[in-house]
């Protein structure tokens, strides 16, 4: 967890392979082949790599209520531009209503530094290239997003199938029942959590962790975390903050000190 001077924890070796932020504002009034020649035009230093669907708004309520999914569109359906650079490394999305970035680990490890002004730059010019202003009164930004996204190799060390994942995971035992069932083949996971501030909801973490294996056949573990927040009359900069602190403060929660051993914590 966060020490009491607001330091999150840090590692020398950890697994995290990619880093995404989003926000999303109320629409803009574009779709469809417009504003894909736009960003093109203007990221010229990126590639447009597709144009597919639109995804659905990003929504969060009480525990238990079903919220309805609705797209926004003005004559054309609306698609998503994913643009990225040639070696790979950054990714960034825009759809009518979200832009995102992601930071993906090619040679150094990925890094919210990283992320957050490169998130802010992609707004600003994907507003210069469709003469809109994105974040500002009309389009402000109502939920923000950051992703972390790791792989966790037993061939790296600390664990050696996914009957030991209790040596990776916290909220895992070592036994799982009783004879004949003490041993799990593999176990996946899934949970949330309620974000407070007061007594109302300001967003929400959720944390998957899924047993796969690598192209020789080796367990890995993939470990999302995700924290979502609601911006409300708050700095933009400061929830995206917010939503990084939730991630690595309960990325260090849940796995284990043996592991953060392995990874070479050093806060």
């Amino acid at each position: 967890m966060p020490s009491p001077d607001g330091i999150l924890p840090d590692y020398r070796n950890p697994p995290v392979t990619e880093i995404i932020a989003a926000a999303q504002f109320a629409p803009v009034p574009l779709a469809g082949i417009e504003h894909i020649v736009a960003l093109g035009r203007e990221f010229g230093d990126w590639r447009v790599v597709e144009a597919p669907p639109a995804i659905p708004p990003m929504s969060e309520g009480p525990a238990g209520q079903e919220l309805p999914q609705a797209f926004f569109a003005f004559g054309n359906p609306p698609v998503r531009v994913v643009l990225a650079t040639e070696d790979g490394r950054w990714v960034a999305q825009f759809q009518q209503d979200r832009v995102a970035v992601h930071e993906r680990k090619i040679a150094a490890r990925p890094s919210f530094r990283h992320v957050g002004p490169k998130l802010a730059d992609f707004a600003r010019r994907t507003s210069k290239a469709l003469g809109v202003e994105l974040f500002s009164d009309n389009h402000r930004s109502d939920l923000v997003e950051v992703i972390y996204e790791n792989r966790i190799a037993a061939a790296d060390g600390g664990w050696s199938d996914f009957g030991d994942l209790h040596r990776v995971l916290s909220f895992l035992n070592e036994t799982a029942g009783e004879a004949p069932y003490e041993r799990v083949e593999q176990v996946a996971a899934a949970f949330s959590y309620a974000l407070m501030d007061g007594a109302s909801l300001a967003g929400r973490l959720r944390i998957a962790a899924d047993p796969q294996y690598d192209g020789d056949g080796r367990p890995v573990l993939s470990l999302r975390l995700t924290s979502r927040r609601f911006v409300g009359e708050s700095d933009l900069d400061q929830i995206m903050e917010a939503c990084h602190a939730d991630v690595v403060s309960a990325f260090t929660a849940i796995t284990t000190p043996h592991m953060h051993e392995q990874w070479g914590r050093y806060r």
